[in-house]
């Protein structure tokens, strides 16, 4: 009887261990019982990776334990706030964003060697700034740019790592850094982008600052993600799309705006997906529908040929970087036409795709890049700059690999140098499907 009795409780304890597993699995999804509202990142995807991982799933283990290492990290950085420059932009109101036009420099320096053209040039003062395209003045790191871009990942990284691990110090702080940056009132960044790529002695501001926010789509996803926890609340919520809803109406209609939706090159693009993405967020997608529709004519078809190259970027100095870019946008705004009516993925006879076959044999150093590059695109990464290294291609080569469900494109993937193929974070919010 006693054998009897102990292999009863031995069962019994066994059952009440799958019991409790299967309850903690349902919170843990209960979260989102509904799809949460992301654009650039699939919500069905980021919902059947959550499980994988909750199933402790092998494959997702080494990505998740980065991902996990870049949102404890992200806990010992911030807040940032457009306050903490030292410089008074025009208006005379810190919390307007500046940052410095990177390629300008002042006329009595010559990064590439160049001597200067400029006709006056004050010795003294430095003015006024001329322009070194693709040379970048570190003066830049004094104004609100480097704030952004760190900001912005750190939300990013913060956001993910609440999603996959439901760790809610990591929402905390996330919340901590948005209501900083643009909420709170002592410091919150006003919502424009009117004296940012400012130029010394030439111009307060320029519609290429636009571009500096380019990750702000990416940093919506992860508020979305941020809706299940404690600390990120609907107050708090609403408050944030009111800010976005503001700003976009700055760049649908300022002049900054509507100069650098007239762009021809990678900017423009940008400024598509950077003003899509947030009017989907803020609940306004006739804008969305407008932007992805007039694309095929106005993006894919004036600025990437019928064999797929890019003339506008392919002129720069780091033409490789601008053409990498350049894609990169491309596929955003791809991803972007998912949630309209319009499906950019095959306009234009496939353009977008014959853009990366057109670059294939370059990124996988069949071929020596033929155009100018002034900072080597093979080793390195500066990620608050424009992409510096073939592992940029990884999110790229992925998302082809599972649009046209084609393993050739993700077959390069570990072979680019450099790159974490196991533990990128990549994996979970663009998860391998071929």
């Amino acid at each position: 009887v006693s054998t009897q009795s102990t292999g009863v409780l031995i069962l019994f304890k066994g059952l009440m261990v799958a019991i409790l597993s299967i309850v903690l699995l349902l919170l843990s999804v209960e979260l989102f019982a509904q799809d949460p509202t992301t654009y650039v990142w699939n919500p069905k995807d980021l919902i059947a990776t959550k499980q994988r991982v909750l199933n402790n799933d092998p494959s997702l283990k080494p990505s998740v334990d980065y991902l996990v290492g870049q949102a404890e990290s992200s806990l010992l950085l911030g807040p940032w706030s457009v306050m903490n420059k030292k410089f008074i932009p025009p208006s005379g109101d810190k919390h307007d964003y500046m940052s410095l036009d990177k390629y300008w420099w002042p006329c009595t320096a010559h990064p590439n060697q160049t001597k200067s053209s400029v006709a006056v040039c004050n010795t003294t003062t430095g003015l006024p700034y001329i322009r070194f395209d693709g040379f970048t003045n570190p003066e830049n790191k004094l104004y609100d740019h480097d704030a952004l871009i760190n900001m912005t990942v750190a939300v990013i990284e913060l956001g993910l790592g609440y999603f996959f691990t439901n760790n809610e110090k990591y929402a905390e702080r996330a919340t901590l850094f948005l209501n900083t940056w643009f909420l709170e009132p002592a410091t919150k960044m006003n919502p424009n982008l009117n004296f940012g790529h400012f130029i010394p002695g030439v111009a307060n501001g320029s519609n290429g600052a636009i571009i500096d926010a380019h990750q702000f789509p990416e940093m919506l996803d992860s508020v979305a993600l941020l809706r299940g926890s404690k600390s990120w609340t609907s107050d708090l919520d609403n408050a944030l799309k009111a800010w976005f809803s503001e700003y976009l109406q700055w760049l649908r209609y300022s002049p900054f705006g509507k100069k650098e939706s007239s762009e021809t090159n990678n900017h423009a693009v940008w400024y598509d997906v950077q003003t899509g993405f947030i009017a989907l967020h803020v609940g306004d997608s006739s804008v969305a529908n407008t932007i992805v529709k007039n694309a095929v004519k106005d993006r894919i078809e004036k600025q990437i040929t019928v064999d797929g190259e890019m003339p506008a970027e392919e002129a720069r100095t780091k033409s490789w970087s601008y053409v990498e870019f350049c894609t990169d946008a491309f596929f955003h705004l791809a991803i972007m036409s998912e949630s309209t009516s319009t499906n950019l993925w095959t306009a234009a006879d496939n353009r977008i795709r014959t853009a990366l076959d057109w670059q294939l044999p370059y990124i996988k150093q069949e071929k020596p890049w033929p155009f100018k590059q002034v900072y080597p695109f093979l080793k390195g990464c500066i990620m608050t700059e424009v992409d510096q290294c073939l592992a940029s291609y990884y999110d790229i080569l992925r998302i082809a690999a599972n649009e046209w469900k084609n393993s050739t494109y993700e077959d390069v993937i570990p072979t680019l140098p450099g790159v974490a193929y196991e533990t990128s974070t990549i994996n979970l919010f663009f998860p391998k499907k071929y």
